[in-house]
């Protein structure tokens, strides 16, 4: 379960592109993953055609001089070069151990830093208050407050002043919020459209179809925190569909089932 949608998965495959080529998920990946997925819950009824959006990444692999790639250490690997701490390997499945030990690290880079309280739901001191009158008038439950506390911490505050009517509100039925796309083009470095819907955000592996349906609202947001026009919209609009069609959707050579109604 993620983000209110299922993850299936992984497969562990050559990328055999140039590093700079988006990788993407294969016809036959598909076919496994199906299968695997038939084999276990059956009774589902899940298709290829209940499918949302894919993705891929190049799994970055310690190499122990193992023939087979899938034979190699799992095992992540921390180093400070000046001042830049890069951490590397280990499994999706063990990111919060991995960030937790990254943490430890870089607190031996910052000496003499106290030890943040480890109740605390951020790492700077929270200004309860600010994060209160924030809420004047908005009917947030508490899960998610908490939502957005864990996730912007200390300028979870800044996030709800600066949304707008009707802008706490979820967007298409995810856990995302308006006013997060908002505080993502204003203060997250949004660049792209693509680093909106699928970076700043998962809304573009959340909804149907790269989430065609939120992009009238993402460009009126954009064209009025980041100046673009018409024309940069359009070109921003291609690109993104472009990409989400090449490396985010199934293949073209899966074949759906097709429905025929009686």
């Amino acid at each position: 379960p993620w983000e209110g949608a299922t993850l299936i998965g992984t497969t562990d495959v050559d990328h055999r592109e140039a590093m700079s080529t988006d990788p993407a998920i294969s016809a036959g990946e598909v076919d496994y993953l199906m299968e695997g997925l038939d084999y276990i819950f059956g009774a589902s009824g899940l298709t290829a055609n209940d499918v949302l959006s894919t993705f891929s990444g190049i799994r970055s692999v310690l190499d122990t001089g193992q023939a087979n790639p899938s034979k190699e250490s799992r095992d992540e690997v921390l180093w400070n070069e000046n001042g830049l701490i890069t951490i590397t390997g280990g499994k999706l499945t063990m990111f919060r151990r991995m960030a937790q030990d990254t943490l430890r690290f870089v607190r031996l880079a910052l000496p003499g830093r106290p030890w943040p309280d480890g109740r605390a739901r951020t790492l700077d001191p929270l200004d309860q208050a600010a994060f209160d009158l924030a809420l004047e008038g908005a009917s947030l439950d508490e899960a998610l407050k908490l939502r957005l506390l864990g996730r912007y911490g200390v300028h979870a505050a800044d996030l709800l002043r600066a949304s707008r009517p009707g802008e706490l509100d979820a967007v298409a039925g995810t856990p995302s919020l308006w006013a997060e796309l908002r505080w993502a083009v204003q203060a997250e470095h949004v660049v792209h459209l693509e680093d909106l819907l699928l970076r700043r955000t998962r809304l573009g592996l959340l909804l149907p179809d790269g989430g065609a349906e939120v992009l009238p609202g993402a460009r009126v947001l954009c064209q009025e925190e980041l100046g673009w026009s018409d024309w940069r919209w359009q070109a921003e609009e291609n690109a993104y569909r472009a990409l989400w069609q090449r490396a985010y959707s199934l293949p073209q050579a899966v074949q759906l089932p097709v429905e025929v109604s009686a």
